[in-house]
């Protein structure tokens, strides 16, 4: 028994909405945190609603096959219904590649606003320009697919009335790309990711929330069978099904897995407590007043470092990388807010670093300045210019200001 494409209507319908209304639900929440509450929404944004209208484009035009007899024999079709399931199709196809390509350019953009380094940032815009390159020849692929246009549903009335590009070969050929260029910009933040001086355990959390993107690459590939079938079909509206419903799913998991670190961000600011904090204390640290951690006499400008910067703590320290670096642009292009702490010491002293991530002055995208407090028992008298002396628990302030190259 050879392979087979199908599927009900009814399970194409209720596939397509379902995975749409959640990419709905992701990007509305999206556009929501970054409008009202982080209030820097950006050019990524733009992309990823342009790719959600592109897949509900291609919902609807699924939809529309499925109404005029996608799912049933061709056979059993008149003449009339035969061409109208043939034009929703002509469309899906190139309105699913736009929506693929948007999703792609959001990613990309959103790795411009969070990460300064220059390297990485060339090789985001090196990035750019392939997806372009894919977006334009996928686009055109599928709008010339068949010359004169029209044959692409006329052929099942006149078979000699025109002309198609190989739709195994072109359907392939833009699958693999779209499986290599996911897989590259899933890969492309992990070095930067993995030199973070940060826990081991909280570089695998950022890790996976930047490399989302490869359970699409796990979708495409799945996919792969169903386009196989469909390229080879001459029963379209009976093999199509599977292929519809793995395109939907396919397109609708990449804007879901591009929002979803955004997400992570507003959710952490909107409910801190139910997502908790990567803090760690001590026993004796346990006991500590608030006010020992976070006292009244702040530094009243605590100075900026980088959004990535350098967090660490000496031995047993942990620290914590505040996710909000998704929910807003963290290169000096819009206002970026947020905390990050790593703590280190041991039974009879401790050490709190304290970030506050701010705008980045113009032209130095690569400024580190980190503000440190220092809490611990000081044991003799000192009269140092900074130090409150004097025996018990006392609070040093440091301050260090450099630049990461």
């Amino acid at each position: 028994m050879g392979l087979s494409g199908h599927a009900s209507g009814t399970a194409v319908v209720g596939v397509t909405i379902g995975m749409t209304v959640l990419a709905g639900l992701a990007v509305f929440a999206r556009l929501f945190a970054r409008i009202f509450i982080v209030h820097n929404a950006g050019v990524d944004d733009g992309f990823i609603t342009a790719a959600l209208l592109f897949s509900i484009a291609t919902t609807v035009t699924m939809c529309l096959q499925v109404k005029w007899g996608m799912g049933q024999h061709i056979n059993t079709l008149t003449l009339y219904e035969a061409i109208q399931s043939q034009k929703p199709f002509y469309i899906s196809v190139w309105v699913y590649n736009l929506s693929m390509s948007c999703t792609k350019f959001s990613i990309l953009l959103q790795y411009l606003r969070i990460f300064p380094q220059v390297v990485f940032r060339r090789s985001c815009y090196v990035m750019m320009g392939v997806v372009a390159v894919y977006a334009c020849w996928t686009f055109f692929s599928a709008v010339f697919a068949c010359w004169p246009i029209s044959y692409f549903w006329t052929q099942v009335k006149d078979p000699t009335g025109g002309q198609c590009l190989n739709r195994f070969a072109v359907w392939f050929a833009n699958a693999g790309m779209n499986i290599a260029t996911d897989i590259a910009v899933g890969l492309l933040p992990m070095r930067v990711l993995r030199e973070l001086d940060l826990p081991k355990g909280h570089k695998i959390a950022l890790m996976i929330v930047f490399g989302l993107g490869g359970f699409t690459c796990v979708v495409s590939i799945l996919r792969l069978e169903s386009l196989y079938v469909i390229s080879k079909a001459k029963d379209v509206t009976w093999e199509n099904p599977l292929a519809a419903i793995w395109s939907s799913v396919e397109c609708n998991t990449g804007i879901l897995c591009s929002c979803l670190p955004t997400l992570r961000s507003c959710v952490s600011r909107l409910f801190p407590k139910l997502l908790g904090t990567f803090r760690s204390n001590n026993s004796d640290q346990k006991d500590e007043p608030s006010s020992d951690r976070s006292g009244s006499d702040k530094p009243s400008e605590p100075a900026p470092p980088h959004p990535l910067a350098h967090g660490s703590g000496g031995r047993g320290g942990r620290s914590k990388l505040s996710f909000d670096a998704l929910g807003r642009g963290l290169t000096g292009r819009g206002d970026p807010l947020q905390s990050s702490y790593a703590y280190s010491g041991n039974d009879s002293s401790s050490e709190e670093h304290e970030m506050d991530i701010v705008p980045l002055p113009a032209g130095d995208e690569r400024q580190i300045q980190v503000t440190t407090v220092v809490a611990q028992d000081i044991e003799r008298i000192t009269d140092d210019e900074g130090v409150r002396t004097g025996r018990g628990p006392r609070t040093v302030r440091a301050f260090s200001q450099g630049s990461h190259g």
